[in-house]
């Protein structure tokens, strides 16, 4: 069958797209063609001419190409693609290189070591290095061959000007070899006996080197590991001769100026005490034997020191007597003592003055004793005949003596449980250590009580309030008082100072008596 015109440019249409598709695929690349890779980016000071689809080769094998190149916050962000088989680590590496000696530049990266992690798509690298800049190695070699040019100038200016010293220098050492081998042909025979002793000298060595080399070494090997053992000593050893050496150079010589001051005092003391100093001699060699007597006679047990001594149930009292003091003193070196003050204003202007002593032995309990003054006294009725009774009021200090238990509750928050004397009267108290500076505290005491005859029926005396400490010593406390009586329902607030043992000594230390 025969092909018409038109099939035959049709096939040959085909082949030629064909061959051109083979082209494509084979040299270049088809964009809709090439599969889609994995896209990750990397930040440069600059980046020194790379531009935006550079070659990126991975460990030298070209697997990429760079996406973007952009400014973000004064450095240059570059997005680069890979091939989805290829994938990079957190601790990879990226650096611009150059294709020749004034190719194109591309993006260069080192994958990284698996136990690193896997850097996940999209993620930056951190590790990069410089890139290679023809431009800067060329000005580097222009200025490298000014400065060969700039030295050669000036070695031939420094002949030029020293022309005639060179020329005596030349003539010297003309005059030196001439000398040198005139000194060499009348020694010759000496010469000679000199050379034939360095060869049996160097004979000698070259048995004797190798067993001295080898002793060397081990020795060598020994004082290394040595010095590994015991590096941090002798970094100790060497900071501590390094300061001894300063002081010995800041002290030194007025050491030595006061220790020969020293010996012309002493050999002028011994000069004018001559014979002081034998009588002395002589009195110590006495007091010597007598005391060498003494021993002997506290050795067998006699006299009254001696039987002391040699007594064991008298060592044994002692050594217990000891042993409970010494827990005594243990005692009361943990004991914690606050001493203080506070004044308090209450309802109507009446006032109150309060002296602490606050002694805790450990961290679970504490025992409190307080001397109260209360401007309004203490009222009671006195029966002066049959069913005639007086009221009377004394202004008498009251007392206060509590025992107190600390319980830990939400971490380092207490509750403190006080029971004994309030005011001189039975009383019970509850307190809330919320922090350091922070306490809640309540109060209830005087129950059945007759401090006020002309009320009938009163309720115990229940005070409520925060006690916050300021700074050091100082606290503030407020609250309410007298809350289960209506009539006598008021606010309070005070002042005080508290004392801890250590700041006593402090101010105790600081005290000077009069005639001391």
């Amino acid at each position: 069958m025969k092909l018409t015109n038109e099939v035959k440019v049709g096939v040959f249409v085909v082949v030629v797209a064909l061959g051109f598709a083979f082209l494509i695929l084979t040299f270049g690349e088809v964009p809709f063609l090439k599969p889609s890779g994995r896209v990750y980016k990397v930040i440069f000071d600059e980046v020194g001419g790379l531009s935006k689809g550079a070659e990126v080769r991975v460990a030298g094998i070209r697997s990429g190409k760079v996406k973007d190149i952009r400014l973000k916050d004064g450095k240059v962000e570059v997005v680069f693609e890979l091939d989805k088989d290829i994938t990079l680590y957190k601790d990879a590496t990226a650096q611009i290189g150059t294709l020749g000696l004034m190719g194109d530049k591309y993006l260069s990266i080192t994958p990284g070591t698996p136990s690193a992690g896997t850097l996940e798509e999209g993620g930056y690298i951190k590790n990069t290095l410089g890139y290679a800049d023809t431009d800067r190695l060329v000005k580097e070699m222009t200025n490298a061959s000014e400065a060969i040019k700039l030295l050669a100038q000036n070695f031939q200016l420094i002949l030029t000007e020293n022309r005639e010293d060179i020329r005596a220098i030349a003539q010297n050492l003309a005059v030196l070899t001439d000398n040198l081998n005139r000194i060499t042909m009348e020694n010759r025979e000496n010469l000679r006996q000199a050379i034939a002793n360095l060869n049996i000298l160097l004979a000698s060595l070259n048995r004797t080197l190798p067993t001295a080399i080898e002793s060397v070494e081990r020795l060598s090997e020994n004082l290394n590991a040595i010095a590994t053992e015991n590096r941090q000593d002798i970094k100790v050893a060497i900071s501590n001769l390094r300061a001894l050496s300063q002081d010995l150079k800041e002290t030194l010589p007025e050491l030595s100026r006061n220790l020969n001051d020293l010996s012309r005092n002493l050999n002028l003391i011994a000069t004018e005490n001559r014979e002081n100093i034998k009588e002395t001699t002589q009195n110590i060699a006495q007091l010597t034997k007598r005391l060498d007597y003494i021993a002997q006679k506290l050795e067998r047990g006699e006299g009254t020191l001696g039987k002391l001594i040699t007594d064991d149930e008298l060592y044994r009292n002692i050594a217990s007597a000891t042993r409970t003091f010494s827990k005594a003193g243990e005692v009361a070196d943990k004991t914690n003592l606050y001493v203080g003050f506070r004044g308090e204003l209450y309802k109507a202007g009446d006032t109150k003055g309060i002296l602490t002593l606050k002694l805790q032995p450990d961290e679970r309990k504490y025992y409190l004793l307080e001397i109260v003054g209360n401007s309004r006294g203490r009222v009671y009725k006195e029966e002066i005949l049959p069913n005639q009774y007086v009221v009377k009021k004394e202004f008498k200090p009251q007392i206060t003596l509590q025992y107190a238990v600390l319980f830990p509750v939400f971490g380092d928050k207490k509750l403190v449980v006080r029971a004994g004397l309030k005011e001189s009267t039975g009383g019970v108290g509850l307190d809330f250590v919320y922090s350091n500076r922070v306490t809640f505290f309540s109060d209830l005491w005087n129950s059945g009580r007759k401090d006020r005859p002309q009320d009938k029926d009163l309720k115990p005396s229940l005070q409520v309030g925060v006690e916050y400490k300021v700074k050091g010593p100082v606290y503030v406390r407020v609250g309410g008082d007298d809350l289960l009586n209506s009539k006598l329902r008021g606010a309070f607030g005070g002042v005080g100072l508290l004392f801890t043992d250590n700041d006593l000594k402090y101010l105790l230390g600081g005290l000077r008596l009069p005639g001391f």
